[in-house]
């Protein structure tokens, strides 16, 4: 057993040798990978798309590519893409260690100590515990967040010095020790300006749902490298099996295009939550609601996306596809009723399809289930907390990488951030943030009367269709002008990958869409700029989306589907080509 030991350790310490020594040469170094990736990542939106219009004429002239080269070729880009967005987990480019440590200091010890720190005391809990822990002086000359108003400001100011059991009351002693030495961990993993900026980031946010899950996962260990790598492995998984069940659903052509979309995008790159925790489980479980409604399992795709939204909130809106799709069947089936034809079925088969019961039953149990439970969890007083802090307080507040049509409309060349910045306040954007208020107040009339346009072409695009995976996809519009987040949400354009099986035309500008927000990345010096560009970069994405899927509009074809007759067709085109899914 002993020999054993010693030959595995032996093992083991030459592997992490030969790969250090690998990674050591120097087109694996930062500035020349990052070249080197850009290029990767510009080139697999290039080559996925020519290989789509490849594919498509070849099939159109009779010769298709031979099924296995073709599957090969699919699954190569597939993994390729995948990698590309860990930069092929090059330990030169990413955090150290993998995991992302600014992330793990709000989601671990937020949801560890939720019922202590709740949503607000974060940042004032962290600076007692190091006061106690011997860096007053240090504490004295930092600046805070105060997460009650999302203002930076002295930590004078703050009550850390003349009132510490305002903070310290929520906790019993061993859950203060415990929440101590964690906050030394952060402290010596991620010293100097790297640790003090982590305070004055926006705090902790999550839903009551999710601290559930994270309290869970995050209360089997103290803060530690080896613990942090397994916890950050999750939304490894997650992301590879989002794209396995996209492959499982709809094939591997989709899983190729949505491999490639989230690999090479610009808005929900690495940098954001890569390494981060259990990150990816709202995404993993959006898209599986779309998988599941494609493989008819209805009810798991209404409890995955009623999850996905108890997650995050804002997927609430991709329900809007679904609604509008089982509320035109509803209308039909009362037209039906007033014309005195009869429905088949009992009670509420007559007026709600068997598989539109199904979804809204997995709905209604999941959140039947998950709520009840993340109240036990996290207390009763959670959801209110919830909507005081996240709901109101900080999403009303503008941030630099903020995207949606609500930020288009609120940039102005004199709001912008190189003109609106002013370092002699505690925090230099306040004139920024509240010029964007203003403005977004100011036109608030307008934004809601593009978004009813949007509404009514959604519902025109989805007014013949049963399927429910498409309302859910065909929502992506309304989902970015309904809402502003935070870039890296934008991977939920990942879902509308599966648009290109009914629309195969849509495949090569989907990649190239994703390409454009690439550039923009590195295009614009100034934050502010750069996703106010790349958000128009996915509006035009939305638009062509809702383009490609409906049929041009006219009043006859409006009148032909009232009555329930065969719309007449465009001018040159065929009934096959033009026939709706």
């Amino acid at each position: 057993m002993e020999l054993l030991n010693l030959l595995a350790s032996s093992l083991s310490h030459h592997a992490f040798a030969l790969s250090d020594s690998f990674w050591d040469r120097p087109m694996f170094q930062k500035d020349q990978w990052e070249g080197i990736m850009k290029f990767i990542r510009l080139a697999l939106a290039l080559g996925g798309g020519l290989f789509l219009i490849y594919e498509a004429r070849a099939r159109k002239l009779g010769e298709p590519m031979r099924p296995r080269t073709r599957r090969r070729l699919l699954y190569l880009l597939t993994g390729i893409a995948f990698l590309a967005y860990f930069d092929f987990f090059n330990p030169n480019t990413r955090y150290s260690e993998y995991y992302h440590r600014h992330e793990f200091y709000h989601y671990y010890l937020g949801s560890k100590f939720s019922n202590e720190v709740g949503y607000t005391r974060l940042y004032e809990c962290t600076a007692i515990a190091e006061i106690e822990l011997g860096r007053g002086d240090e504490i004295r000359k930092r600046e805070i967040r105060d997460l009650r108003v999302n203002l930076i400001k002295p930590m004078t100011d703050s009550y850390i010095f003349t009132n510490p059991e305002r903070c310290k009351k929520h906790f019993t002693p061993e859950r203060w020790e415990a929440f101590k030495k964690d906050v030394q961990w952060f402290y010596e993993s991620a010293r100097g300006s790297y640790w003090e900026s982590m305070q004055k980031d926006h705090g902790y946010n999550p839903p009551p749902v999710w601290t559930m899950a994270g309290k869970f996962f995050g209360s089997f260990a103290p803060a530690g490298d080896t613990f942090f790598k397994l916890l950050a492995s999750i939304d490894v998984i997650l992301q590879a099996a989002a794209l396995l069940m996209m492959g499982w659903a709809f094939g591997p052509r989709i899983m190729m295009v949505g491999a490639i979309f989230w690999g090479v995008n610009g808005a929900g790159n690495f940098y954001w939550t890569g390494g981060a925790f259990l990150r990816q489980d709202w995404i993993f479980l959006f898209i599986a609601a779309a998988c599941l409604a494609r493989k008819r399992k209805f009810a798991l795709a209404g409890a995955a996306l009623t999850y996905s939204t108890l997650l995050r909130v804002f997927p609430v809106l991709a329900f809007i596809g679904w609604g509008i799709i089982i509320g035109i069947d509803v209308f039909r089936r009362v037209q039906r009723m007033r014309a005195g034809k009869s429905l088949p079925g009992r009670g509420l088969d007559r007026w709600l399809h068997r598989d539109h019961q199904r979804l809204l039953a997995g709905c209604i149990v999941a959140a039947g289930v998950l709520v009840p439970a993340s109240v036990i969890v996290v207390g009763p007083d959670s959801y209110r907390q919830f909507y005081n802090h996240t709901l109101r307080t900080h999403n009303d507040t503008p941030l630099t990488n903020h995207m949606g049509l609500k930020t288009i409309m609120a940039h102005t060349w004199k709001g912008r951030m190189r003109f609106g910045r002013n370092d002699s306040l505690d925090d230099p954007f306040q004139r920024w943030k509240q010029g964007r208020i203003d403005r977004n107040h100011r036109d608030r009339f307008l934004r809601w009367g593009i978004i009813g346009f949007l509404f009514l072409w959604t519902a025109w695009a989805l007014r013949r269709t049963k399927l429910l995976w498409v309302g859910q996809a065909l929502s992506v519009p309304l989902m970015m002008c309904m809402s502003e987040l935070t870039c890296y949400y934008y991977c939920f354009f990942v879902v509308a990958a599966v648009l290109v099986k009914v629309r195969p035309t849509l495949g090569p500008a989907y990649l190239a869409t994703s390409a454009s927000s690439a550039i923009v990345l590195f295009s614009f010096y100034w934050v502010d700029d750069k996703f106010v560009a790349m958000s128009w970069v996915f509006l035009l994405l939305s638009v062509l989306m809702l383009y490609n899927y409906s049929r041009p509009f006219s009043v006859n074809r409006l009148k032909a589907w009232w009555n329930r007759r065969a719309e007449p067709l465009p001018r040159g085109s065929s009934r096959e080509l033009s026939m709706t899914p």
